[in-house]
């Protein structure tokens, strides 16, 4: 029996053509308890901690001021246990052809809600992407891949999702077809894109109409183990052909940042600037609210933001690793008159943490995350703590 399984896999290895597909299959595990003293949001207006952004306001719930009983709920500490975080990838290769199909847990149509498995976390789509590599020097791509404007893709925190988004950190995944090229120390990425994200369940929208795509672009240049760049997105929606357009003029959308990584042996430095326009419309994830109608009902108003995160890691030595990082993002001074009470016009964050590498595939952590959030046209500021801590198992 031995012999003929043995042979029979011995004439499938010879049979086995050449240019075969190969595959490997990647992913990490990341169990976490997660405790914060106060209301925190994952990108929306509830007490969430799935992927906490910014502290909430603690005087108005669902819209309208809050109860005695509502602002007790808002006050009140919580921790919760987690795997949403976690994540795998399917990678394919064949010949000159790179695929990735990449997947987490986060439940992004109930709004960043549900923290356990009995609440229904499902897969979500993350990455789709396949690379052409035509020389060494030109890839080719396309699909849903992380922006190409996205800069420094990791804020250094262990809050995966949040990752500093809403407070500094933007350009987050897109649609794209475009090309990578390399010459010398210079790499030059350039894509169309999608405007932004389909932001209704009605289908084709603001974000979406018009002939003319957005445009994505990075240049950077890495010399001696550092690295500076540039990135932007660029383009227009057009608002005026929507069916209940009632006079009005199209928006520009637009991200431009600098970035930089410097590394110094054990110790590097990270940090990004940027500045943009209608951020929410392009699914960058910015502090500010998504164009909409003026309250006049007349024209449609887009708001411009600009914010900076950064991020020093010291490896104390090859299992112990320190990160401590900031961040911050605002709407421009002369536009926050036009926010209302529950829209953020200021988010900071700032966090540390520290990794302990128990093998080569698992490590132990903690982490302490502050919010300092501002809101609306009264400017009433609100803070929250968070602690995490659990491991992260990579395979």
């Amino acid at each position: 029996m031995l012999k003929r399984v043995a042979a029979s896999c011995a004439l499938v290895l010879v049979n086995t053509p050449v240019d075969a597909f190969e595959f490997s299959f990647k992913g990490m595990i990341k169990p976490e308890v997660i405790t914060s003293n106060e209301a925190v949001a994952s990108y929306g207006s509830a007490y969430s901690q799935v992927a906490p952004t910014h502290a909430l306001r603690t005087d108005i719930f669902n819209g309208a001021p809050a109860t005695p009983q509502e602002t007790n709920f808002l006050e009140s500490e919580s921790t919760s246990f987690q795997a949403a975080q976690s994540r795998f990838s399917l990678n394919m290769k064949h010949e000159k052809i790179r695929g990735i199909l990449e997947f987490d847990f986060i439940d992004g149509e109930d709004g960043f809600t549900n923290q356990t498995a009995i609440q229904a976390q499902e897969p979500r789509l993350r990455l789709a992407t396949l690379y052409y590599d035509y020389s060494d020097e030109l890839t080719i791509f396309g699909g849903q891949k992380w922006s190409t404007a996205a800069g420094i893709k990791s804020s250094g925190s262990y809050n995966w999702i949040g990752n500093a988004f809403r407070a500094g950190n933007t350009g987050f995944l897109a649609m794209e077809v475009g090309a990578t090229y390399k010459v010398d120390a210079f790499t030059i990425t350039g894509a169309l894109t999608g405007k932004g994200r389909n932001a209704t369940a009605g289908g084709i929208n603001a974000n979406e109409l018009g002939r003319t795509p957005g445009f994505a672009l990075d240049v950077n240049y890495k010399f001696s183990g550092h690295t500076v760049g540039f990135a932007g997105h660029f383009a227009t929606l057009n608002f005026e052909d929507e069916p209940n357009f009632n006079g009005g003029e199209d928006q520009d959308a637009n991200l431009m940042k600098v970035y930089t990584t410097l590394n110094f042996g054990d110790v590097s430095f990270s940090a990004e600037y940027y500045s943009g326009e209608a951020l929410n419309n392009q699914n960058a994830l910015g502090v500010a609210p998504a164009a909409r109608l003026s309250s006049d009902g007349v024209i449609r108003e887009s708001f411009s933001e600009s914010g900076f995160f950064t991020f020093v890691s010291w490896n104390i030595s090859p299992e112990h690793n320190v990160k401590v990082g900031y961040a911050n993002a605002s709407v421009d001074s002369d536009e926050r008159s036009r926010l209302s009470l529950t829209e953020l016009n200021e988010n900071t964050t700032a966090y540390i943490n520290y990794g302990y590498k128990i093998t080569s595939s698992l490590t132990a952590f903690a982490q302490f995350t502050h919010f300092d959030t501002e809101y609306g046209v009264d400017f009433e500021s609100f803070t929250a703590s968070v602690g995490r801590a659990g491991v992260v198992f990579k395979f």
